[in-house]
């Protein structure tokens, strides 16, 4: 039973339906595996969470703005 972690910042509920789906699909044929054996599992958490280059994603979408 492959299992799949993806760490994200937060995400629609319709991009989490579209992301699991294609990550099953996707490994399951790379695998040759039922996609009912994978498992996806999400860690989303806010931009507050993240940061890149000792900037928090947050602040960067800010100064985009």
């Amino acid at each position: 039973m492959p299992i799949i972690t993806v760490q994200a910042n937060q995400l629609s509920l319709e991009t989490r339906r579209e992301l699991v789906h294609e990550l099953t699909q996707s490994a399951a044929r790379i695998m040759g595996l039922p996609p009912e054996t994978i498992v996806v599992v999400l860690e989303c958490r806010p931009a507050e969470d993240y940061a890149v280059g000792g900037v928090l994603l947050a602040d960067r979408h800010r100064e985009g703005s």
